[in-house]
């Protein structure tokens, strides 16, 4: 039989155990809304970024899309040109 205070400390770290593998299956069973994504990778409640050309703010899923190639010539010209100049090309 195991002393008091060695049965208390074994009951806190097994319900701590139970208490993170139970989180952890909540968070990947049903994420909540801050964790959704775009189809980009980008967190739906992403703020924008400050574009340091112009100081403007920049949407972070478009930064996305130009970086994986996915916009179009000529739509996102600011920001294309923007990022070319902060990225050394």
């Amino acid at each position: 039989m195991l002393p008091v205070g060695q049965r208390q400390m074994l009951t806190l770290a097994l319900l701590a155990g139970v208490m993170t593998i139970g989180t952890f299956v909540y968070i990947l069973a049903m994420p909540p809304a801050y964790l959704h994504r775009t189809r980009d990778g980008v967190a739906y409640f992403t703020p924008p970024v400050i574009n340091p050309v112009n100081g403007k703010p920049l949407n972070v899923d478009r930064l996305a899309q130009y970086y994986k190639g996915n916009v179009a010539a000529g739509v996102y010209a600011v920001e294309k040109s923007a990022i070319a100049k902060t990225a050394g090309h």
